[in-house]
């Protein structure tokens, strides 16, 4: 097989080829395959496949290039990931925040992974790997991966990537899609996201529905009996479509439309903003439904699948709710609604809430990731132990049978964390029976044993303090499998705050909100005074206090924090006294409005070093207060939503400004803080948020970084009585002492 070559590296030594020949075979005959490092030749029959740069190509390099970026960029990217570091060479190139950067940095587009309970025993196949973010992403949970990509800039993109994070055990393969050179019943895992909905442009010969099948088919083939397949697919009859009809390739409603006269659309109108050269019939063959590739998988081999609700889609896979939980889903996307900025105008706002009460609501999602496998009943060492621990459980009473596959799991993470929350329900009645927090870091580090010990201790004190108003849930129990860590407790009770405060006009009835408010927070304040006495909770990292790096280039603004600063007059000692929770928001506590009392969750970020209140501050903050002019208000971005927000808490007189300010004045005459600190730890709120938003959450870590910058430069009254005035050295810092 003659394939043209790609360009070998410049001014770089061809790195050696990887690839394993045992899984691989000839294109031509399904021979086997001998390896050298300039070349891949079958046994059988003599074909032979270049290795170019360490990369054995079994395909040649499209002509016709489709891609978040042109060719030319791409290129240019490979450039500057040579030259290192590749995450800097990203962000250069794309702003961080958007979908292309984070579609290349962010692992939790493999989200899913920790919850099919791989292990370093299994092997995986990455195909349409892209640059390598869910390839890098399974190098955590499995022995071996074969990532597969047909664009030479983007498997060059990832063979730098692994060389520069140290990771020896993916083989990167140039291949197309429609002619893959694997053994059959090779693959524990296979992924092949967003591939489906264009497989049948490359395989322009077959019409749609035969190159979809034909494609799962193969796919089938090459997992083992017992493995999964995993598949991000685009819903062609979703419920917004009627009012966001524009589709991907600018035209309108045709994923609503009969295959025929989408493709008559397509090749006739002027709207098209761009498709495949490959598709030479300009066929429209873009989406398919989530009922319609759950029959063609059926079809291919892999009867057993479940769907899940993925959002905001199967590329940021941050949360996977499954579609036999409706209950759930019609819960979250509720709560989608009602979050701060989102809310829709009135009308379309009980439109939507009709739509979510409807039985066809799970099958009209927007996007989807399918887990499809040949057989029921998969065992994995991760449902064994659940299993096991559910069995437990069911023998004190609480209704858990013990089956682990009849229980659904449920995803939540957020952008580029090591740490998911699953949640584990009743698959009847929607119950849900616990919660497993995943951490797919090395269960071996300092930082996680970190996050054990803080759990360890808040509940040791907790129990010495034998309070009845604070509690954190129960354990049950921890179990690591390879790199991913599994924290197992119960569920909390009560109400999440942020379903309770985040409302449409929830702030509009003051007397409701100030009678919810005064109820809850003497609870929250004796669980600041309860921190006070946890033993061994760990210092706070002194960088934090630094003035952000992003702010040292303007000395003025530099000089103005460092005056008004309150870690700048306070002692060492103080310093290191005051713990506290750490991300204390509305999402982590739960209100038992019958009992009274409060129930705490993620206790990670425990710590001691923070300044008093920061807890406070954080609270009311995360609840997304919103002065009631603001409310109807579309932000462009979320940026101007938490602007929005903080300037109508910390610098209103009125509203929920007003009860914030009585509240913290309480905290403050409780826990022996002096009022006139309140601007200075304000300040030192925003300087700690904003490091540690760094490494968590760009959009935030900037957010925090304006907000800073913001409260210095206009040097706004906090509560619109509190000054920022630069003489906190004389006043006493406070502490609390018991």
């Amino acid at each position: 097989m003659c394939l043209s070559k790609a360009p070998v590296l410049p001014n770089r030594e061809a790195l050696p080829a990887s690839a394993s020949v045992s899984l691989l075979k000839c294109l031509q005959c399904d021979g086997k395959l001998r390896a050298s490092q300039e070349r891949y030749e079958c046994l059988e029959c003599g074909a032979g496949f270049p290795v170019i740069n360490g990369v054995p190509r079994f395909s040649e390099a499209p002509t016709s290039y489709w891609a978040e970026t042109t060719r030319e960029e791409a290129r240019k990217l490979l450039e500057a990931a040579r030259k290192g570091p590749w995450a800097e060479a990203v962000r250069s190139h794309f702003a961080e925040e958007t979908n292309v950067a984070l579609s290349v940095l962010d692992l939790q587009r493999a989200s899913w992974a920790p919850m099919l309970g791989f292990d370093k025993r299994s092997v995986a196949l990455d195909i349409g790997s892209g640059y390598g973010a869910i390839t890098q992403s399974l190098s955590h949970l499995v022995g071996k991966i074969y990532s597969v990509e047909v664009i030479p800039e983007r498997i060059e993109f990832t063979q730098e990537r692994l060389r520069q994070e140290g990771i020896r055990h993916v083989d990167l393969i140039q291949a197309s899609t429609t002619a893959l050179p694997f053994v059959e019943n090779s693959f524990d895992l296979v992924v092949t996201n967003g591939i489906p909905e264009w497989v049948a442009d490359s395989d322009s010969e077959r019409d749609l529905r035969r190159a979809h099948l034909t494609f799962l088919r193969t796919i089938s083939g090459l997992v083992k009996d017992d493995g999964v397949v995993v598949i991000g697919v685009e819903n062609r009859f979703w419920w917004d479509l009627f009012h966001r009809a524009i589709e991907y390739l600018g035209l309108l409603y045709t994923s609503l439309s009969h295959h025929s006269l989408a493709s008559f659309m397509l090749r006739h109108s002027s709207r098209v903003r761009r498709y495949p050269e490959l598709n030479r019939k300009r066929e429209y063959s873009t989406y398919i439904s989530e009922q319609g590739c759950r029959m063609l998988l059926a079809e291919a081999g892999l009867p057993y699948v479940s769907s899940y609700w993925a959002v905001p889609g199967w590329e940021q896979p941050h949360s996977l709710i499954p579609v036999a939980m409706p209950l759930w889903i019609r819960e979250h996307f509720l709560d989608l609604i009602d979050t701060p900025g989102n809310w829709p105008r009135q009308w379309r706002g009980r439109l939507l809430r009709a739509v979510a009460s409807l039985r066809f609501m799970s099958r009209a999602l927007p996007e989807y990731v399918l887990v499809a496998s040949k057989m029921p009943g998969r065992r994995t060492r991760l449902q064994s132990c659940v299993e096991e621990r559910m069995t437990q459980l069911g023998d004190r009473g609480n209704g858990c049978t013990g089956d682990s596959q009849s229980i659904k799991w449920e995803l939540h993470t957020r952008s580029c964390s090591p740490k998911s929350i699953v949640r584990l329900g009743h698959p009847t009645s929607g119950h849900t029976l616990a919660y497993i927090k995943i951490n797919v870091e090395d269960a071996n580090s300092a930082a996680h044993q970190a996050v054990l010990e803080n759990r360890v201790n808040i509940r040791a004190s907790l129990g010495t303090a034998a309070s009845r108003n604070i509690r954190v849930p129960q354990a049950y129990g921890t179990f690591s499998i390879g790199k991913a860590s599994y924290w197992m407790e119960a569920p909390a009770f009560g109400k999440k705050l942020s379903t309770m405060f985040r409302r449409r006009d929830y702030f509009g009835d003051a007397e409701r909100m100030g009678n919810a408010l005064t109820r809850l927070f003497p609870f929250v304040i004796e669980l600041t005074e309860l921190l006070q006495s946890v033993r061994g909770a760990r210092a706070l990292d002194c960088s934090w206090r630094e003035i952000p790096r992003e702010l040292e280039n303007q000395p003025q603004l530099h000089a103005a924090i460092e005056k008004d600063r309150y870690f700048a007059a306070s002692t060492a000692d103080t310093c290191t006294k005051w713990i506290q929770h750490g991300d204390f928001s509305a999402e982590n506590v739960f209100f038992e409005e019958r009992t009274g009392g409060i129930e705490v969750l993620d206790w990670d970020d425990l710590a001691a070093g923070f300044p008093p209140l920061y807890d406070i501050f954080h609270f009311f903050y995360s609840i997304s207060y919103f002065v009631l002019s603001d409310e109807r208000v579309k932000f462009s971005t979320t940026e101007e939503r938490w602007l929005a927000s903080f300037d109508a808490l910390f610098f209103s007189k009125t509203g929920f400004a007003r009860i914030a300010r009585k509240l913290i004045l309480q905290a403050c005459e409780r826990l022996k803080v002096v009022p006139e600190l309140i601007p200075s730890l304000l300040l030192e709120f925003l300087v700690l948020r904003t490091h540690y938003y760094r490494t968590k959450s760009v959009v935030q870590h900037r957010i925090h970084l304006h907000l800073l910058e913001l409260y210095i430069r206009q040097r706004h009254p906090v509560f619109g009585e509190f000054h920022l005035h630069g003489h906190v050295r004389h006043a006493c810092a406070g502490r609390f002492d018991g």
